[in-house]
């Protein structure tokens, strides 16, 4: 693989090689609950994301378009539309567990009918940075 790193945007201010996947998942959400898209792409695993959509293109004889900041602009947009189902500013990271370069970290957060939900994020390191894959999973 040689190259360019394909870095949809900048990480975001006060994150770095040392930040855990608890902090980074701690932006994600203050990113989502003010809907700072910059934020949000910076904290796209941009590499996985982009893989994943090539991979589903590959199942049907065919090859992504989209270029890897489209696969971040995509992935934030997800993040944005699963958010909506919850309590903007009532969301808290509470535990995160890593192996290796993945993470999982789970939030509290309030739906928007008021009954309570754990939001999953998964994260790997890319790059040295950890940074979250597309889609929160909801339960």
């Amino acid at each position: 693989e040689g190259g360019a790193s394909p870095v949809a945007a900048p990480y975001p201010a006060g994150l770095s090689e040392a930040s855990t996947p608890r902090e980074v998942a701690g932006v994600l959400v203050k990113a989502l609950d003010e809907e700072d898209k910059a934020a949000l792409l910076g904290l796209v695993a941009v590499k996985a994301a982009t893989r994943e959509v090539e991979a589903i293109y590959e199942k049907y004889g065919k090859r992504s378009k989209i270029k890897p900041g489209g696969n971040a602009a995509l992935a934030a947009g997800g993040w944005l539309a699963t958010y909506s189902f919850v309590q903007a500013g009532q969301t808290e990271v509470k535990g995160e567990q890593i192996t290796g370069d993945s993470a999982t970290v789970t939030a509290a957060a309030i739906g928007a009918d008021g009954t309570p939900r754990t939001l999953i994020i998964k994260l790997v390191r890319e790059d040295g940075l950890w940074k979250a894959l597309p889609g929160i999973k909801q339960r």
